[in-house]
């Protein structure tokens, strides 16, 4: 597994933004910086693939392919509807690699947005991307040695469901959450879970309810770091 970005949606710098850290970052930019999205290789069976069609996609392809030495990765997995999460997906149209049945893997309500909003329902069209909907808690075997399991997670969820997964490997187990609204939404408790996997990747949008002047903190979906140490 190579973690291939940790921001949030909009990037970094992130638009609109006047502090001191997006300024010198729009001087400055950091490539090290992209919006969330996982790789996950498997060399003995020489496959790769990606979790989150991220606006970063790009590099964040271009970085997975020089690790795995394919064109491309043999899928893509999405959590849900939000802009960070799948908007890549338009670099794999005809504007772009116009690619041929790629596989993309996402839960039943995100399948059929892409399939009824466009321009998304133009990858579905010409045959770009080929959409397999995939099950909560079914595991999804992708090679001999690594296996998915998407699980539900609470989040705004105008357009699609979200998701988080657990990735199997032969000696450790990853835990994916990039985005839920509080984890005391959550039917799971996150101690336990993260106790049963090697490591854990979870939301971290916020560090604490500081972080933001200009809004109510409390009414935008995303946990605070500081209480989830607490």
């Amino acid at each position: 597994m190579v973690v291939l970005g940790t921001i949030q949606d909009a990037g970094s710098p992130h638009i609109g933004c006047n502090k001191k850290c997006c300024i010198e970052l729009f001087n400055n930019s950091n490539e090290d910086r992209k919006v969330v999205s996982l790789g996950i290789l498997d060399p003995e069976n020489n496959k790769s693939f990606m979790i989150e069609a991220s606006p970063d996609i790009p590099l964040q392809m271009k970085e997975l392919n020089e690790l795995s030495n394919n064109n491309y990765p043999d899928g893509i997995f999405i959590t849900h509807a939000h802009i960070g999460h799948y908007t890549g997906l338009m670099y794999l149209g005809r504007e772009a690699m116009n690619l041929s049945d790629f596989p993309v893997y996402v839960m039943p309500k995100m399948k059929k947005f892409i399939e009824t909003n466009g321009p998304w329902s133009q990858l579905v069209e010409l045959n770009n991307i080929n959409l397999t909907s995939m099950e909560t808690d079914s595991k999804i075997q992708l090679t001999s040695n690594i296996s998915i399991i998407p699980f539900s997670i609470p989040h705004r969820n105008e357009y699609s469901e979200t998701c988080g997964f657990k990735i199997i490997g032969p000696n450790k187990k990853i835990l994916f959450i990039p985005d839920i609204d509080r984890w005391s939404l959550w039917e799971q408790n996150l101690i336990k879970e993260v106790q049963q996997v090697d490591v854990a990747l979870i939301d971290g949008t916020f560090y604490n309810s500081d972080e933001i002047k200009s809004r109510n903190i409390n009414k935008i979906p995303h946990p605070f770091v500081i209480d989830t140490i607490n």
